[in-house]
């Protein structure tokens, strides 16, 4: 059922290719599919761990290479990357397959993409999954807000400059040991204090550091991290770190869409954290009451920020539970 990840199939959407992977059942599958969204650094292989559950309580499986990395199109221009062109890229799928609705999931950054889905296109969604990646309306365009509430050397800043991309593309198998870890007692290179303060949220500035400083265990196999190393050496990270630098972009549309406040998400939400996510804390999933009008929250024990990847068979067994509560 888990795809060839060497093999994708390639699909033509919004004027580029995406490169997507797919499971299906054997017998009829229900009526929505499932989208799946990576974050940041990830790629559609992240889901790897997910196919097999997914496909076998029913339902059509399919993640793609979000644009700009892995074997999916990766255009040139920062502005080809506004959360809008991202999300008319899952639309195209949707209209490649023969769908007019699904059920998006989205991990990190994919999250945006999920909740984008349900602000910009609901007619589109029938249901909504986000992990380790919370949702509220931001005041000021959020690399300005993050400046404010966690100083200048937060993530959000880094990501912006040349120096982060050469950085990340020097070494890509040493950038996917520092970001994916997993916490053995003293924390992790996203949160060494093991709190959501300004100093964990400018945890990437410790890819500098020495690598017998970092702190955790990795988590992927030395496969499984050259399968990330060599997918992002196709196009760099300049792909995936121009979704941050689009931000500004992103806010201003929102607020041109939206001028009285974002509507409320309909639709059901699965809400998942991991209590050992310090950078996209759990606890900011609970102003949810004023964006959603039906979702609940999960926090997956002992698990931090990888949960598809640290946490696979609790994750999949909170995903299949609410998806046949909701949708079978």
């Amino acid at each position: 059922m888990m795809p060839d990840f060497n093999k994708p199939t390639m699909i033509d959407t919004n004027g580029i290719q995406l490169a997507v992977y797919e499971g299906k059942p054997s017998g009829d599958a229900h009526p929505y599919p499932l989208i799946l969204c990576h974050g940041m650094p990830e790629l559609a292989y992240s889901w790897r761990h997910q196919f097999d559950a997914l496909v076998e309580a029913g339902f059509h499986v399919i993640a793609p290479d979000m644009r700009g990395v892995g074997h999916s199109d990766a255009p040139p221009n920062k502005e080809d990357y506004k959360l809008d062109i991202r999300l008319n890229d899952l639309r195209g799928v949707l209209a490649h397959f023969g769908y007019e609705k699904a059920i998006f999931v989205g991990h990190d950054f994919g999250g945006a993409i999920v909740w984008g889905m349900g602000l910009y296109y609901p007619e589109c969604v029938a249901g909504l999954i986000s992990m380790n990646s919370p949702f509220a309306d931001m005041p000021i365009n959020p690399v300005e807000l993050y400046e404010i509430m966690y100083g200048p050397k937060n993530y959000f800043a880094y990501f912006q400059t040349k120096e982060c991309e050469d950085k990340f593309n020097s070494d890509p198998a040493r950038t996917f040991r520092f970001y994916m870890r997993k916490d053995t007692g003293n924390g992790t290179n996203l949160s060494r204090n093991k709190k959501h303060d300004p100093e964990s949220m400018s945890h990437v500035h410790w890819i500098h550091d020495n690598e017998s400083t970092w702190p955790g265990e990795v988590i992927p196999s030395e496969k499984e991290l050259q399968y990330y190393a060599d997918s992002y050496a196709r196009h760099g990270f300049v792909g995936a770190l121009n979704w941050y630098r689009c931000l500004p972009y992103d806010f201003e549309q929102q607020q041109k869409t939206f001028p009285d406040g974002l509507p409320k998400i309909k639709q059901p939400v699965l809400a998942i954290g991991g209590e050992l996510d310090f950078i996209a804390s759990h606890v900011f999933y609970d102003i949810l009451d004023d964006y959603c009008t039906d979702w609940e929250k999960v926090v997956i024990p002992e698990c931090g920020h990888w949960s598809q990847q640290e946490k696979p068979e609790e994750l999949n067994s909170i995903m299949v539970s609410w998806l046949r509560k909701q949708f079978m």
